[in-house]
């Protein structure tokens, strides 16, 4: 049987069709040669996963990224498809198909975290989808916060430089020369101290030696003497219990009785009760000791200018009818003198 041209040709081209679908899908890596599992996960973004991409297992290709698009429920999340070439593989119910980047380059990939739930999923099944942020990603997110503080600062750069320029072209600011030279000279002057100091230390060196030591000795003795000084404080405060075991208040008590005793008597005196309070009280007797007093300048006058009237006695062998001579007034006279003195400090 002889076949036709156009017979063989149709095989061929359906040949090459099968062979070309074949091989697409072989460089897809889906094997369709082969009994292959599918599960889904759910991702609030692709992350730039795309179908093909690899999955993941331990470091070894485990399948392939069958398909990515949208949810169908609404809620606009990405549904990816994944196809596992191996359906013995046990994968439990928990487990995480992770998207990361499996190079340098950002190409994506996912990886199948295994879970430990005993329950084992099954074909279709929708599994816990997670993003791990890649390297570009990390990149990113460190130097974003820099980019933002780089550009607040350089702003702020920008806005001291032109208050700089405006202060610059201020007229008032022709002085600040002067303030930086003042300062430089203010600076060497500290520096010229600062020489002087090290010469004045390195001068007196075996004086600060000689200073130190005897701190040293100071510190030495109270360390030895650490007893002698601790059996000190103890005793202080055995003095110090003692005097707080003191009946303070029986004292104070007996002294508050006593100052109202003192009190009462003084009461007394000022309302004159009493002979002591007569004499503080009443005038009576004042009256009459100053009467007395004035009677008896009186007498000791009259006696002093009649003499004659109160005394009778003979002086020198003379008789009482006879005068008194000068010499005998006199002495009458001192003798009065010195009653009325006796008399006056008596009255002071």
């Amino acid at each position: 049987m002889k076949l036709s041209r156009e017979f063989i040709v149709g095989v061929l081209v359906v040949v090459a069709i099968a062979l070309l679908y074949l091989g697409i899908n072989y460089l897809k890596g889906i094997n369709l040669f082969a009994r292959q599992v599918k599960f889904y996960a759910s991702y609030e973004n692709s992350a730039g996963l795309i179908p093909a991409n690899a999955v993941i297992l331990n470091g070894f290709k485990v399948g392939i990224v069958s398909d990515v698009g949208l949810s169908t429920t609404g809620d606009g999340k990405v549904l990816v498809e994944v196809l596992l070439n191996n359906r013995k593989l046990v994968v439990p119910k928990d487990s995480k198909l992770e998207i990361y980047d499996a190079d340098l380059f950002g190409v994506k990939a996912i990886r199948l975290i295994l879970g430990d739930s005993t329950i084992m999923a099954k074909g279709g099944d929708t599994l816990q989808g997670s993003i791990t942020l890649g390297l570009t990603d990390m990149i990113k997110s460190e130097i974003e916060p820099i980019k933002q503080k780089s550009t607040k600062l350089f702003s702020g750069i920008d806005s001291i430089l032109t208050n700089l320029n405006a202060m610059f072209d201020d007229p008032s600011a022709k002085n600040i020369p002067d303030i930086f030279s003042s300062l430089q000279y203010t600076i060497n002057n500290l520096e010229s101290t600062t020489e002087n100091l090290d010469v004045l230390i390195n001068n007196n060196s075996q004086k600060l030696t000689d200073i130190f030591s005897n701190v040293e000795s100071i510190t030495g003795n109270l360390k030895n003497n650490n007893e002698t000084l601790s059996r000190a404080i103890q005793n202080i405060g055995s003095i110090s219990d003692t005097l707080a075991k003191v009946q303070l208040a029986s004292t104070i008590k007996k002294v508050d009785a006593a100052m109202t005793g003192f009190s009462e008597v003084m009461n007394g005196i000022n309302e004159g009760r009493g002979t002591l309070g007569q004499l503080a009280v009443n005038d009576s007797l004042h009256t009459e000791l100053v009467n007395a007093s004035k009677s008896l300048d009186l007498l000791l006058n009259d006696m002093r200018i009649h003499p004659k009237r109160y005394l009778s006695f003979s002086m020198f062998g003379k008789k009482d009818s006879e005068d008194f001579s000068k010499k005998e007034l006199e002495q009458m006279r001192r003798e009065i003198d010195r009653m009325i003195e006796e008399k006056g400090v008596v009255k002071q």
